[in-house]
């Protein structure tokens, strides 16, 4: 857990702001919250990774690619969401990361609540999504998000310039929202 006396504030985020963590962790939320607060535009990686009006049918790369390049071209962004295949340039360019990074268990019961709910104003939902639950990305979250745990910490230690905020639960992140009046 963050040492609360050494907590970052909004300031200190700067202007290109990279939300990652595994998938439900709040990412979505979290960029909109520090959008309207710091009026800085948040852009949800999913909604230009899969097709709008499908059952989460993802695009190719290289769609994804084009438009992520020209997010980061900007001079002030808040992205969220990981996509390996453009996480590098998107680090090289960011003044902090924020690494929601709550336990792979709270994630799929995340996930589970949100997909019951099923609210078609969820931060971040790809717009005429057909299907919210699937049993594949429950796989992903147990399987794949751990090994790409490994492969975030290296992007990151890189950069040693750069402000990493590492938010560990979701009692951690619901401080930060309070101290940071978002």
């Amino acid at each position: 857990m963050t040492n609360f006396k050494n907590r970052i504030t909004l300031d200190k985020l700067g202007q290109r702001i990279y939300i990652i963590g595994c998938s439900n962790s709040g990412k979505s939320t979290l960029a909109n919250a520090l959008s309207a607060q710091l009026k800085i535009p948040a852009c949800h990686l999913d909604q230009y990774a899969h097709v709008e009006n499908s059952k989460w049918e993802r695009n190719p790369d290289e769609l994804l690619i084009v438009s992520h390049n020209k997010i980061i071209e900007q001079n002030a962004w808040i992205i969220d969401g990981n996509y390996g295949v453009c996480m590098g340039p998107r680090i090289d360019l960011a003044t902090s990361v924020i690494w929601l990074d709550p336990t792979v268990l709270s994630s799929v019961w995340r996930y589970l609540f949100r997909s019951v709910r099923n609210d078609p104003n969820s931060p971040g939902r790809l717009a005429g999504a057909k299907n919210e639950f699937s049993f594949r990305l429950i796989k992903w979250i147990l399987f794949n998000y751990p090994k790409n745990r490994i492969r975030y910490e290296k992007l990151i230690k890189n950069r040693p310039d750069l402000l990493l905020l590492h938010i560990r639960s979701m009692a951690e992140l619901k401080k930060y929202y309070a101290f940071w009046s978002i």
